[in-house]
This record gives C-alpha cells, sequence and structure tokens, in this order.
C-alpha cells in the first residue's frame, strides 16, 4: 500500500527503484544495490538516487511530487548533457527510447 516499485532498462541495464514510505527509496542497477534516500519528503526536482553506468554516463533519479503519490523520472547525464531516460508518469519519444538504448 505504501511502495512502489519501477523497473526499466537503460543502456543495456537493468534498473530498479524501490520507494517506500517507512524504508525510503533504493536504486539496484543489474539487481545490485547502488544507492538510497530515507527522507520522510521527496521534493520535485532534487536528485535523490544516482548511479555510475561506466563510460562517464552518470543515471540520476529525481521525484515528481504529487498529492499522496510520487512518481519519477530518470536522466542520463554525461558532461553537462541530461537526456530523459524514463518516467513513470509520461511516455518517452522514440527518439529519446533510441537515445538510451531502449529500442531497436
Amino acid at each position: 500500500m505504501f511502495s512502489k516499485e519501477l523497473v526499466f532498462n537503460v543502456k543495456g541495464k537493468e534498473v530498479r527503484v524501490c520507494n517506500n514510505w517507512i524504508r525510503g527509496i533504493k536504486l539496484y542497477l543489474d539487481g545490485d544495490f547502488k544507492d538510497e534516500d530515507k527522507r520522510l519528503f521527496a521534493f520535485s526536482g532534487k536528485t535523490l538516487l544516482s548511479a555510475n553506468l561506466g563510460e562517464g554516463v552518470i543515471l540520476e533519479v529525481v521525484p515528481v511530487s504529487a498529492t499522496f503519490t510520487v512518481e519519477m523520472d530518470a536522466y542520463l547525464r554525461e558532461g553537462q548533457t541530461r537526456t530523459l531516460a524514463y518516467s513513470s508518469y509520461q511516455r518517452l519519444s522514440l527518439k529519446e527510447q533510441r537515445a538510451v538504448g531502449d529500442a531497436a
């Protein structure tokens, strides 16, 4: 009831984000624990979790808060470039999917 799990693929890796009101939010990459945040409230726009994907690419997970729910956006950061890689509430365009390696 108070938890949400998101699973998606980025750059050939399985990403799992587990959000629980009591235990906080955790990030797993290919089944390996990478990061966590135990704050009670998540504020939109602030990166809560991150993981190094290699080759200078960082995965950043950002909450998008609404009343009584938290959705998530995930971005790939390469230097100064930040690309939307996943959204739990909006659909990525085919161009965005190709940029993060989700589409053939």
